[in-house]
């Protein structure tokens, strides 16, 4: 019996054994162990899954945190100190004038050598254009040019004129095609429509009852005719080297006296700093007056050219009498040794009674050396009457009926924004008699030139 109840206690420890293999302590441990150390054989604890299972997910990467940005409070993005110019800015009421350096020459003076260079380039263009042709840069421009300036000639091969061929004289109606051309051509270079027909009516006066001995001479008649004409207005009929008599005026102990007249706006206080800038290229001493006693402002922008050219500015402030601002300003320059004075006035409109009195006033009482009108070439005919009404009015209120004293030059402002439109040179010289002494081609002082009488009519003349 016990042998019996032996064996079965055994079976039963076995059996026991056996259904509790999946709870053994000692599997659990060692696969305890095995996932801890990351060798796992793969099997979970209830048995289920397989290897790709077992294996640990791969780990994001890390997000880097942006820096903190400060906040903006304008529309700027730089930094505001880079904008910060306060620091070492002059005390209130005090102005940084730059010093502008007077060794670069004004154009004035290289104008004649530019002069020479383009007669040469004419001279020696037939050559030039073959050898550029030959290279083909400018084919395309040479026939452009070629197209522009043959319009006279395309007028002359009319069959219009062709009947003129053979006649013994010219006569007016064998001229009319070609004069109206010509009208046409320089009212649109801006020439006073009147200007233009006196001008084709003296051409025509001159070409009457001259011989034709070919058609080609008729073109070369109409365009040296022209030329002529243009020449001789644009020349000017007396002789103002203003060098020369400066000189002249230091011999004879006084300062020489320019004064600048004009309408408003038109820069007569740019022009007048240029002109101070071109004497003193030539080593001569200037003293501005600043007889602008009207126009708030006038004064200190003086001030500013005077500063920038180190130049000795002779002021009384405002509302006072232009007139004796600029019979104290001589004198002063007399005192000092001055070789030129300089006299700024105020803008006025030609009709304006009241301020043309106080010009003639000034002019009369103080006879200076040289008027020059300060006209713009923008305006075209409007130079043309304003030019006009200021001599007639100046003759009006002369103090010497038998020596009226006019406008004795020109200077015309803005003349690099006119392109072709160079008429209104033309008509002030043909109506006041004047000559453009200088023309203004920019914002510096260097800025000045005079006028380039050759270059004009060949500019007229071109379509």
């Amino acid at each position: 019996g016990n042998e019996t109840a032996s064996k079965g206690g055994k079976n039963g420890a076995k059996g026991g054994g056996d259904g509790a293999g999946a709870f053994d302590m000692s599997e659990m441990s060692r696969r305890l162990r095995s996932k801890k150390s990351g060798g796992g054989s793969g099997t979970n604890l209830s048995g289920k899954g397989d290897a790709a299972d077992a294996t640990p997910p791969e780990k994001a990467p890390a997000k880097k945190t942006k820096a903190k940005v400060k906040r903006v409070w304008s529309d700027t993005k730089g930094n505001a100190k880079d904008l910060d110019f306060s620091e070492g800015a002059p005390p209130e009421g005090e102005e940084v004038v730059k010093r502008v350096d007077i060794s670069a020459p004004s154009r004035v003076d290289v104008e004649d050598e530019e002069s020479e260079s383009e007669e040469e380039g004419e001279e020696e263009g037939e050559g030039q254009v073959a050898q550029m042709v030959a290279g083909g840069g400018l084919v395309a421009h040479t026939k452009k040019k070629k197209s522009k300036n043959s319009w006279l000639s395309a007028v002359l091969a009319s069959s219009l004129v062709r009947n003129v061929v053979g006649k013994s004289a010219l006569e007016r109606e064998d001229l009319e095609p070609i004069l109206e051309k010509l009208k046409t051509n320089f009212m649109n270079k801006n020439v006073a429509e009147d200007i233009a027909e006196r001008l084709c009516e003296s051409v025509a006066a001159s070409l009457q009852g001259r011989k034709l001995a070919s058609f080609s001479s008729l073109s070369s008649m109409v365009k040296t005719a022209m030329e002529e004409a243009l020449t001789r207005i644009l020349t000017p009929k007396r002789s103002i080297d203003i060098l020369r008599d400066v000189r002249a005026a230091r011999e004879a102990g006084r300062p020489y006296t320019i004064v600048f007249v004009g309408v408003n706006g038109v820069g007569k206080s740019t022009n007048l700093s240029k002109v101070a800038y071109w004497l003193l290229q030539h080593k001569v001493s200037v003293m501005i007056a600043a007889c602008d006693t009207f126009r708030a402002g006038a004064v200190e922008q003086l001030r500013t050219h005077c500063n920038a050219l180190d130049v000795k500015l002779f002021e009384r402030g405002y509302e006072k009498d232009p007139a004796n601002v600029a019979t104290e300003a001589i004198k002063a320059a007399q005192r000092e040794g001055k070789d030129v004075v300089l006299v700024d006035t105020a803008g006025r409109m030609q009709d304006n009674e009241p301020l043309m009195r106080a010009l003639s006033k000034l002019i009369n009482n103080n006879d200076p050396d040289l008027v020059l009108f300060v006209g713009e070439a923008l305006v075209g005919n409007e130079a043309v009457d304003q030019l006009s009404k200021f001599n007639e009015r100046l003759s009006d209120l002369s103090a010497n009926v038998n020596q009226t004293r006019l406008i004795d030059g020109i200077v015309l402002s803005k003349f690099d924004t006119v392109d072709d439109k160079v008429g209104a040179a033309l008509s002030m010289v043909y109506t006041s008699g004047a000559p453009i002494m200088f023309v203004g081609c920019g914002q510096t002082y260097t800025d000045l030139r005079k006028l380039n009488v050759k270059s004009i009519v060949k500019i007229l003349l071109s379509q």
